[in-house]
């Protein structure tokens, strides 16, 4: 049986104000309209719901069953009306993302930034894990969105997958390096000279872009022992480099506020390709919330962002290269 929400709110009047003219002044409906509601409500229960005492109304047992009821049904309105509203807005919930710990970090750290400004009162939640577990966090309802490589998500059919822009894949090591040079070393074993380090990624990609480096026979030789430092800390390796002569295979955008300020520099190579294909993956089978919404829009708008600034980082590295190239070269003195 439904029972609609307006007879319910009239019951829930009558019994506050135990008077049909005060309870119709509240509900801002004339005596007549809350007369006929309250009849027609005892009609669909085939039963008496209030008895007219002198000048006051009060609940009949069955009329006290339908109170309770309706104060709960009142509520369960509410909360949907709350929850819809929330859906529709991203200023108050809870968003959950999942991201790995080294490009997810440096990706989804301006964008939460910007989130927070613009919706203050809304509750995120970040999730570093390692790639491999995120798609069942996200099945598992743990997390809202996931940040990973394209090629992680591959053949999950379950998942919408929204891919951004690439990123292409550059050397970096401190300023002062015995690299940092304007022409690129010739041979592997002037690369191979000086320890590597870097995050966990996939083979598959390490042999794409480090194999542009070294060749492939030098890359073969050194399959499984490339890295001599393996860590998923962003701030970790930062240190690592500035402390060493160490350089890393990473994007720009990653270490971005370090070229700008000159801690690093960007080496000498050949195109290495692309290191970072990302994405946003969701469950293709919920809609997206108003605050998934929101971070997507955010995200795509900063990697815009990142690659133009990549772009132009680039840019002043191969000036700073030409004009070291064309430098006069002075005589030792005798």
């Amino acid at each position: 049986m439904l029972v609609p929400n307006r007879y319910l709110r009239h019951a829930l009047a009558l019994d506050e104000h135990r008077h049909y003219a005060r309870a119709a002044d509240a509900l801002h409906i004339t005596q007549p309209a809350l007369s006929r509601s309250i009849q027609g409500l005892e009609q669909l229960l085939g039963a008496r719901l209030f008895d007219r005492g002198r000048g006051e109304v009060e609940a009949t047992p069955i009329g006290l069953i339908l109170l309770d009821y309706a104060r709960k049904a009142v509520l369960n309105a509410h909360d949907l009306q709350r929850a819809v509203a929330l859906a529709k807005g991203a200023e108050l919930g809870t968003l959950r993302v999942g991201a790995g710990p080294v490009a997810g970090a440096a990706l989804i750290g301006p964008v939460l930034g910007r989130l927070c400004h613009l919706h203050p009162q809304l509750r995120v939640e970040v999730v570093f894990s390692a790639w491999q577990e995120l798609p069942q966090r996200l099945r598992a309802r743990e997390i809202d969105l996931m940040l990973s490589n394209v090629g992680d998500t591959e053949g999950l059919d379950d998942l919408e997958i929204l891919p951004l822009r690439p990123h292409a894949a550059v050397l970096v090591a401190r300023t002062g390096h015995p690299l940092d040079r304007a022409e690129s070393p010739e041979t592997p074993e002037e690369w191979l000279a000086y320890p590597w380090v870097g995050p966990h990624f996939p083979l598959r990609s390490a042999r794409q872009f480090l194999g542009r480096v070294l060749g492939a026979e030098a890359l073969q030789q050194r399959a499984g022992r490339l890295l001599s430092v393996v860590c998923d800390s962003q701030g970790v390796l930062e240190d690592v480099l500035l402390r060493s002569d160490a350089i890393a295979p990473m994007c720009m955008f990653m270490v971005a506020d370090a070229l700008r300020a000159g801690r690093l520099v960007v080496l000498p190579t050949p195109p290495l390709g692309d290191y970072g294909n990302f994405s946003v993956a969701r469950l293709g089978s919920r809609s997206p919330s108003a605050p998934e919404a929101a971070f997507i829009q955010l995200l795509q708008e900063w990697d815009e962002e990142a690659v133009a600034e990549e772009r132009r980082l680039l840019s002043l590295t191969q000036r700073r290269r030409r004009s070291r190239r064309k430098a006069p070269t002075h005589a030792q003195p005798a």
